[in-house]
């Protein structure tokens, strides 16, 4: 496989989309249950996003062939692997070219030892989701498939600048969490939201303009690049997974439900899903910042005209996000 560095992914896909043989009114396939900030790269290039549905498991609803479409978008949800062959048999047309989105999946492999991300013609993964980094995602490719490559571009120079000290103060508050017995990062983050609310604003960002505009950094900063290679993988991948299994444990002693994913050992989890309609959630979410598991966040932000029911569990999927 062949790969280009980017900031973000989202900028990858757009490149994706582009070699995959995506022109302006032309349909692509996305899970109903994605982040809205997808759907700028589909922007970009006058793309119609239709959507397919999954399941509360996180699987591919099957309801018959899917519509006709120039590509389709399958996601590895929380790093666990898409079922592509599955996929493939509802496509009404074989051309449909699938590019595998491993925005959660860097370091994870699938059950005969195929990094997640390179299983399709064209792949896209987010490292930074993985790892504390500035920035960090890539595209790769198969350069004997048949995509467009003259959507392709030369590499990206990677940043040089100096990085901003807001970076460095995630970096210091991060590693007093590791070390010490201070939840430094989630205090700094409720007075971050009570000051929000004060202010009158939403406790959490929305940024709703992600849904419509890219990212203006388009290039990865050397940095990134730098952190991303000091990464022992297997190290990396057994701490997720215990972290994994330990939320897991948690979850079941207090009647959570939460998506049935099957962690195998080249499973590096992103984090924990769970929902939270049933349950003991707050003794739950107690145990877990008191373990310093992660954090919990709700995910994903919705797409404005999302086709998940209100009523759906979708709608209020939190993972314990295992980034440190």
């Amino acid at each position: 496989m062949s790969r280009i560095y980017y900031a973000y992914a989202r900028h990858a896909l757009v490149t994706a989309l582009g070699m995959a043989g995506v022109n302006g009114g032309d349909s692509v396939l996305l899970p109903s249950f994605i982040c809205r900030d997808v759907l700028a790269s589909l922007k970009c290039l006058a793309a119609i996003p239709v959507f397919y549905d999954v399941d509360d498991n996180l699987q591919v609803v099957d309801c018959g062939k899917l519509p006709p479409a120039a590509a389709l978008l399958a996601v590895n949800y929380f790093g666990f692997p898409a079922d592509i062959n599955g996929i493939r048999q509802h496509l009404t047309d074989a051309k449909t070219v699938i590019i595998e989105d491993n925005a959660h999946g860097w370091l994870s492999v699938d059950q005969f030892g195929v990094p997640l991300g390179t299983r399709t013609s064209i792949g896209i993964t987010s490292f930074r989701k993985t790892i504390r980094s500035l920035d960090g995602a890539m595209l790769e490719w198969n350069d004997f498939d048949p995509l467009e490559f003259s959507a392709l571009h030369p590499p990206l120079t990677a940043r040089t600048e100096a990085l901003p000290a807001s970076y460095w103060v995630r970096q210091l508050a991060s590693a007093i969490d590791r070390h010490t017995s201070l939840p430094l990062m989630r205090i700094s983050r409720n007075i971050l939201r009570a000051t929000r609310l004060i202010l009158g604003r939403p406790p959490i960002d929305q940024h709703l303009e992600e849904e419509f505009k890219l990212p203006i950094t388009r290039a990865i900063h050397t940095s990134s690049l730098t952190k991303m290679s000091r990464i022992n993988p297997e190290m990396e991948r057994h701490r997720r997974q215990q972290a994994f299994q330990r939320c897991y444990e948690l979850a079941t002693s207090s009647e959570l439900k939460f998506p049935r994913l099957n962690l195998t050992p080249g499973t590096s989890p992103q984090g924990f899903p769970f929902f939270i309609h049933r349950g003991d959630v707050g003794g739950f979410k107690s145990m877990v910042n008191k373990r310093k598991l992660g954090e919990i966040v709700k995910w994903p932000s919705l797409p404005s005209h999302s086709s998940i029911p209100i009523d759906s569990p979708l709608r209020e999927l939190h993972v314990v996000n295992f980034l440190q």
